[in-house]
C-alpha cells in the first residue's frame, strides 16, 4: 500500500512520520520497512493518530521520545494557519499532555519532558556500577567515558531489563559535555547508534544535576548528529521540571510503498 511520510531531522535524530491512518497491529511491521529504507536515514518511526480535531503521536514501540515529540510539536505548528508558537501535543509514554515551544524563525523547538519516575543503579561484575533514571515507557543507563562495544551495550540492556521492565532503553555514553546514545525498541527489536537521543539527553541532565540542591541547572550535550539542550529545575532537592530542546528540520510530504 502507499503510504504518506514526512522526515523530521531532530539534531540528526532522523524520524519518519506516518501522516496516514493504519492499525496499531501493523505499526512494528511498517516500521521495520522504513528502518530498513536506506534512503531515509531514519533512527525511529512515529504514528500520528487523528480522531477528529485530537491528534496524537505514537511511536513505533509505544515509548517516549523527547526528539519525536519536540518534532511533532514544530510539525503541528507548521500545518496550523496560525502557526502557534505554543503547542499541547498527546503522545506515546506520557500520562498528560506537553506543552512545547517553537521558535519558526530559528527553527527550534522545545518541549517539557516527563519527570524522572525512579532512579536506580546496574551492576556489571563486583566493580561496575551504572546509574539508570528511569522514565515512563524508557529508561537510560549513564555510561561515563568513551563509547564502548556492542558487546557491552547487550549486557548492559539485558542487565536493565531484568531491573527495569519498559518498552525501551537508552545507553548514554557521557564525556562531560559531550553523549553518544544507542536505542534499543523492544516491539521493533532495533538497535540503534542515534546522531541524538531527547529523553537520554533528559536523563543525562537529570543524573548530572544529582549534585545541586535547588534552582535551573541547563546542559548542552553535544551528539553526533548536534546539540541538545535539557535543562532541569529542582527544588528541595527534587526535580520538578524538566524540559529539552533544539534545532528541528521537517520535510515535506512525500509518498512511500510498504507491505502490510
Amino acid at each position: 500500500m502507499k503510504m504518506k511520510i514526512r522526515v523530521a531531522n531532530p539534531a540528526g535524530n532522523i524520524t519518519v512520520f506516518v501522516m496516514d491512518k493504519v492499525q496499531r497491529e501493523d505499526y512494528a511491521k511498517i516500521s521495520a520497512q522504513i528502518l530498513d529504507r536506506k534512503e531515509l536515514h531514519a533512527e525511529q518511526v512515529g504514528f500520528i493518530e487523528q480522531e477528529g480535531k485530537a491528534v496524537h503521536m505514537q511511536m513505533m514501540g509505544g515509548e517516549f521520545c523527547g526528539n519525536a515529540t519536540r518534532s511533532f510539536a514544530y510539525l503541528l505548528s507548521m500545518l496550523s494557519d496560525e502557526k502557534p508558537e505554543e503547542v499541547l501535543v498527546d503522545v506515546s509514554g506520557s500520562d498528560r499532555p506537553l506543552k512545547a515551544e517553537i521558535n519558526p524563525e530559528k527553527g527550534t523547538s522545545r518541549v517539557e519532558m516527563p519527570l524522572p519516575v525512579d532512579r536506580k543503579e546496574l551492576r556489571l561484575g563486583e566493580k561496575a556500577v551504572y546509574p539508570v533514571v528511569v522514565f515512563d515507557g524508557i529508561c537510560h543507563i549513564i555510561a561515563e567515558g568513551a563509547p564502548g562495544e556492542q558487546e557491552l551495550v547487550d549486557r548492559l540492556i539485558a542487565e536493565a531489563e531484568k531491573i527495569c521492565p519498559c518498552d525501551a532503553y537508552g545507553v548514554m555514553f557521557l564525556q562531560k559535555e559531550h553523549m553518544v546514545p544507542v536505542v534499543y525498541v523492544k516491539e521493533t527489536d532495533s538497535m540503534v547508534w542515534e546522531s541524538s537521543c531527547g529523553s537520554g539527553s533528559m536523563g543525562a541532565a537529570v543524573y548530572l544535576s544529582e549534585q545541586e540542591k535547588d534552582g535551573s541547572f541547563v546542559y548542552r550535550l553535544h551528539q553526533p548528529g548536534g546539540v541538545i539542550e535539557a535543562s532541569v529545575c529542582k527544588e528541595n532537592g527534587k526535580v520538578i521540571s524538566c524540559k529539552m530542546g533544539g534545532p528541528v528540520e521537517i520535510s515535506g510530504e512525500m509518498e512511500i510503498e510498504v507491505n502490510v
